[in-house]
């Protein structure tokens, strides 16, 4: 295990190192003494910031883009009076002339005056490389040819959105199932995929394919765009949409932030806790010690345990620790954060310059979860009922450390990292009665489980413009995720006829872990990754042509490893313990493995020990195509090919080899500078991920599932066609409506094949279609000052479809598909003072489908979803901004129900409470946070 850590150690080292520089150095001074650095700020007529405006030094190559705050700094000749460009979409252009001499300690206040309709492109060059403004993203997405969604920094900060899991829900067409797994048009996590800073993401999850989002923290991402056509150059794995991340960009200038947060949640804070019987000593730090580790002696008899005699079988099983049940802990507090932002740009002679940015933090919380386990038969008959409530508590730490060097304005190179680790201990008790008999058997149980997850990225770029119409673009990267649960316990004990409790073992030969057992698990994935692109723009007669060519290769090593064992007495015909009254699941003491001859045995179908390969090469052609002024058509194909190989320590290989020519086509029609409408066509693939192979059984017992992989399963084919309207009325403003329709030749869905099993199959074929809608406009054209301050926000989608799996009949929906997402937001801005309410709601969605006879399918039900954040700078300065924030006010709680057809359509999806019967269902916390930010 130290070995694992020994990555994200150094990267810590290297971030705190920036950090203390940060905090004891002083402003930089350029280096440059033949320039001086210019500071100012760019507004609007109404006195407000203007995020994303180009200020360049006329006749020069020297620029900047203002923060979202509207400042700026630049260095200008200091014996030369200049003039100044400055551009901004939905602005007029404004020349200023200025004397750095005279003005160079001053602030200078450049007033931009609106240009109704007019979102000229004159910033799209400067928007891919600078920093997060909405204003900007809705500029690159006017002038690119891709449909595209997205959220900025700006944005993300008016929201009490902790993690990119909350953020991405604020997206058109962009739902969020258990709080970190996106679901896009329709289509759940496993048709989307994910890059950051121009790297494929890897997937994070044990048991599906997914990317957690919940371990990205908002507070480091610049923008986040998705992307839900295909062309050439986008990743080839997903049909619903390419998510693309982008975390902080650099400072124009000195960049020094301390960040403090308190959190309230209603079920947990200054309430009652209880934890696991074992903590590790560094839980603290997010790293695990040696406490849940497997004892040494079952490592040594691993390979023979169950030939060994029965003295060293029961000698070895005392030696794991009896930490099953709980123990109370004190009170919880409110949850805590802090984190440090420091950064800055160095300027040398001639165009060269050093840019970094760099953050750290940590953070603490607990949160109590209430639910209920049920189940019934096909005929509505109750077989089993349980309350259950879990206690967590989680400590998690991030670092980003940014660089970027400038040879000159058209050579270019970053080097961005990430690196962010979360340890979680949860424990779960859960009582209630097993119905499936005539007399119903009360019970109790008890799940303890550890997990540390992390994600560890860095990626190398060069940016290289050989003249106005050629630019090469590369980069080298490399990932790392994963997913260590070294000891997860569970004990369920019965109620005997005395009142007490007991636990009834079978041989050694058929343990259960649902009933007594633990699970020690290891999920690593490594990713290297490289690209590069070349673009030439040409002309045919007077307009500008474009050719693009490219070709990324990642490579990708999973290595899992799940050691699953059953507590199992030695006697042939099993045993009968009898629990302590006083603490029952003080069950496996040494004097009970001695008097009930107990052993821990392998259980062989939940363990398993295997690594994945994979081998993804892309390379593709494309040509944007411009006539008449109005008309782009961009097109090409891109050649995918994929080798992907599970290798089980014991078992048959399981290879999947792929090569597919996927085209894609998108034609753009302007009619004014302000408006588009798009057509596109693609193909696209999608791929078994390693878990959905691998033949073994993974126990979930918070939600009470087994999960089970399908070695035969084959990629996927989907045929995609959209159709938007875009209009830009002004700066940061959308009105948007899309309709879009998918084919998916042998599609994956996840199956209930009854008894809590859940599986991987293929479908004969399906088909998705929909609509989307989204508006963002400010509200001053009502002609009022005070409603000039508001500006609302809303999207809507609707999705319908049909899927044909093998030996079923009728109409179906697609796994994880809600008939309808909508969100909607209302802000207001005034100076230092800002308030902003948002809702959010997807539809109900099926959750797992039913297969096989007598086999229901799982729905889960529509929350409606409401947060609010007020935010105000104070001080003089206004170098301190407080924030209340609070999430999921409603805290309506999360239901999943059997509908007892397996085939239904998205008007017979809703819950029915004559007829339908909840099976989960979970309560989660309204939360309150209160965080000040102060910047030095």
């Amino acid at each position: 295990m130290k070995i694992k850590i020994v990555l994200p150690q150094i990267y810590l080292l290297l971030l705190i190192s920036f950090l203390l520089a940060g905090i004891t150095a002083t402003q930089a001074k350029p280096v440059d003494d033949s320039k001086i650095q210019i500071t100012g700020q760019v507004l609007d007529e109404s006195g407000s910031p203007v995020a994303g405006a180009t200020i360049k030094i006329l006749n020069s190559h020297t620029g900047a883009v203002s923060e979202a705050d509207g400042t700026f700094e630049l260095m200008a000749p200091k014996d030369t009076t200049c003039s100044l460009s400055i551009e901004a979409v939905g602005f007029e252009k404004k020349l200023f002339e200025i004397n750095p001499k005279t003005q160079k300690d001053q602030t200078l206040k450049i007033s931009l005056q609106s240009a109704a309709g007019n979102l000229a492109d004159v910033t799209v060059a400067a928007v891919r490389r600078s920093v997060g403004s909405l204003d900007l993203v809705y500029a690159n997405q006017k002038a690119a040819s891709a449909i595209s969604d997205g959220i900025s920094q700006d944005v993300i900060k008016k929201s009490p959105d902790r993690n990119m899991g909350d953020v991405l829900k604020r997206i058109s067409g962009a739902s969020i199932q258990d709080n970190k797994f996106v679901i896009i048009r329709g289509l759940n996590e496993r048709y989307n995929t994910a890059q950051m800073n121009g790297a494929l993401l890897p997937s994070t999850e044990p048991d599906k394919k997914a990317f957690a989002f919940d371990i990205i923290p908002a507070s480091l991402i610049d923008q986040v765009v998705i992307y839900k056509s295909m062309t050439p150059d986008l990743p080839a794995d997903f049909a619903g949409g390419a998510i693309d991340i982008t975390t902080k960009a650099f400072p124009n200038k000195r960049v020094s932030e301390l960040s403090l947060s308190l959190g309230y949640q209603a079920n947990t804070t200054f309430k009652s806790f209880k934890k696991s019987n074992v903590t590790g000593s560094y839980d603290y730090l997010g790293y695990f010690d040696d406490k849940r580790s497997l004892p040494a002696s079952y490592n040594y008899y691993k390979n023979s345990f169950s030939h060994q005699e029965d003295g060293i079988k029961m000698a070895v099983t005392e030696k794991f620790s009896n930490n099953f049940g709980y123990k109370n802990a004190s009170n919880s507090l409110p949850d805590f954060s802090i984190g440090y932002t420091g950064g800055d740009t160095r300027y040398t002679k001639g165009d060269k310059k050093f840019g970094y940015i760099y953050a750290v933090g940590f953070s603490s919380s607990r949160e109590v979860t209430k639910g209920v386990i049920n189940d019934y038969t096909i005929d509505r008959h109750q077989i089993y009922s349980s309350s259950a409530t879990e206690y967590a508590y989680k400590y998690g730490h991030y670092g980003l450390l940014n660089l970027s060097y400038a040879f000159n304005n058209k050579n270019k190179l970053l080097f961005k990292n990430l690196y962010n680790n979360q340890l979680t201990s949860e424990v779960t008790l859960r009582d209630g009665s097993n119905l499936s008999n005539e007399t119903p058997q009360p019970f109790i149980s008890s799940s303890s489980k550890a997990t540390r997850d992390g994600l560890l990225q860095s990626v190398l770029q060069g940016i290289h413009d050989f003249k106005e119409d050629q630019e090469l673009n590369w980069n080298l990267s490399y990932a790392r995720t994963y997913h260590y649960s070294p000891d997860e316990t569970i004990l369920a004990l019965n109620e005997n006829e005395a009142g007490g409790y007991e636990r009834k073992l079978s041989n050694e030969n058929s343990p259960a872990i649902q009933d007594a057992g633990r699970v020690y698990s290891s999920n690593l994935e490594q990713q290297f990754g490289a690209s590069w692109d070349y673009s030439l723009g040409f002309k045919l007669g007077d307009v500008k042509q474009l050719f693009k060519a490219g070709m990324n290769t990642y490579y990708r090593l999973k290595d899992v490893s799940v050691e699953a064992l059953g507590y199992a007495s030695l006697s042939a015909y099993g045993v009968t313990m009898t629990a302590d009254q006083q603490n029952p699941y003080n069950l496996f003491t040494p004097e009970n493995i001695e008097q009930y001859k107990i052993t821990v045995a392998n259980i062989g179908n939940n363990s398993t020990d295997y690594q994945g390969k994979s081998w993804n090469t892309n390379g593709f052609l494309m040509l944007e195509n411009k006539w008449l002024e109005n008309w782009t058509l961009k097109w090409g194909a891109a050649v995918s090919s994929y080798n992907q190989k599970l290798i089980p320590t014991s078992g048959s290989v399981i290879q999947k080899n792929n090569t597919d020519i996927l085209p894609s086509a998108i034609l753009t029609f302007r009619p004014a500078t302000s408006m588009n409408l798009r057509l596109a066509g693609s193909q696209s693939v999608n791929r078994p991920e390693f878990r959905e192979l691998a033949d073994y059984s993974l126990y979930d017992y918070n939600k009470d599932f087994i999960y089970r992989g399908n070695p035969n399963l084959t990629r996927s084919k989907i045929t995609n066609l959209d159709f938007r309207y875009e209009f830009f009325p002004g700066a940061g403003e959308i009105l948007s409506a899309s309709v879009f329709y998918k084919h998916f030749q042998d599609p994956i869905e996840q199956v209930n094949q009854g008894n809590g099993v859940l599986n991987y199959q293929n479908a004969d074929n399906a088909q998705l279609y929909g609509a989307e809608i989204e508006i963002r406009k400010k509200l001053d054209f009502l002609g009022s000052a005070f409603l000039s301050k508001w500006s609302f926000y809303g999207n809507g989608t609707y999705v319908d479809g049909d899927i044909q799996l093998s030996g079923t009949k009728g109409k179906s929906l697609m796994q994880g598909q809600s008939p309808y997402l909508i969100g909607a937001g209302l802000s207001y801005t005034d100076g230092d003072f800002a308030f902003n309410l948002l809702y959010q709601k997807a539809g109900p969605r099926l959750a797992f489908r039913g297969q096989g006879d007598g086999q229901m399918n799982i729905y889960e039900k529509g929350r409606d979803i409401v947060d609010a954040q007020i935010s105000y700078r104070m001080l003089k300065s206004k170098k301190l901004e407080i924030k209340l924030s609070a999430k999921d006010l409603l805290a309506q709680s999360i239901d999943w129900y059997y509908k007892f057809d397996v085939s239904g359509s998205s008007s017979k999806m809703g819950y029915n409470a004559s007829t339908d019967k909840i099976t989960r269902q979970f309560k989660p916390n309204t939360g309150l946070n209160l965080s000040l930010k102060y910047q030095f």
